[in-house]
Order: C-alpha cells, then sequence, then structure tokens
C-alpha cells in the first residue's frame, strides 16, 4: 500500500508541477499533464487491487505496473533525473509485489 501511495503523490506532484513548468497551454504542457494523470490512474488501479482476491486483476495490474516501469525506463533515456529514477523504481517494487501471493483476505461485511 505504501508504495502506491507514493507512486499516487508522485503522480499528482507531476500534475502540479505543470502549470510551473510551461506557462502556455501547449502539446508539451498536455503530455507532462498526461503523464502525471497515467501515474495517478496506474497508482489507483494497485490501491483497489488490494481489496481484490482475484488472479485476473492481480495479473492485469502486474502488467500495467510493468509497463509504467517500461515508460519509466524509456524516459530514463531523454531524460535521466532522479525522479525518473524513483517512478521506475516504484512501479518495479509494485509490479513484483502484485505477484507475490497474498493470503486471501476476509470479504468485508
Amino acid at each position: 500500500m505504501a508504495l502506491a501511495i507514493a507512486a499516487a503523490l508522485l503522480g499528482a506532484v507531476h500534475i502540479a508541477l505543470t502549470p510551473l513548468a510551461y506557462a502556455a497551454w501547449t502539446v508539451e504542457a498536455l503530455w507532462f499533464l498526461g503523464a502525471g494523470l497515467a501515474i495517478v490512474v496506474a497508482a489507483a488501479a494497485n490501491l483497489v487491487e488490494l481489496q481484490s482476491t482475484g488472479l485476473r486483476s492481480r495479473l492485469l495490474v502486474a502488467a500495467v505496473n510493468f509497463a509504467m516501469t517500461g515508460f519509466f525506463a524509456a524516459a530514463w533515456l531523454v531524460l535521466p533525473e532522479p525522479q525518473v529514477v524513483v517512478g521506475g523504481v516504484l512501479f518495479l517494487g509494485l509490479a513484483l509485489s502484485t505477484l507475490v501471493t497474498r493470503a486471501p483476505t476476509a470479504p468485508a461485511r
């Protein structure tokens, strides 16, 4: 859960920095904002998956996490900055943790 919350915060900061990084609404600003939104949505998928016991949902979220890890790896090629490493490590950790077998939780009443 801590990794998912950290990833969501990274995405929220990314979104919040958009108007500071871009003075005008440009294609680049839209891509920057969209990247932050993608990070938040992927983190939210992990938070939702924590409530699921199904193998399919775990595999789907693991695939999302590996895809996000790949996007951060690709971003590193053009933007070798610490925040890119942090994002990549967060999503790699999330991907690996979703593949770890967890004990089923009791359904909520």
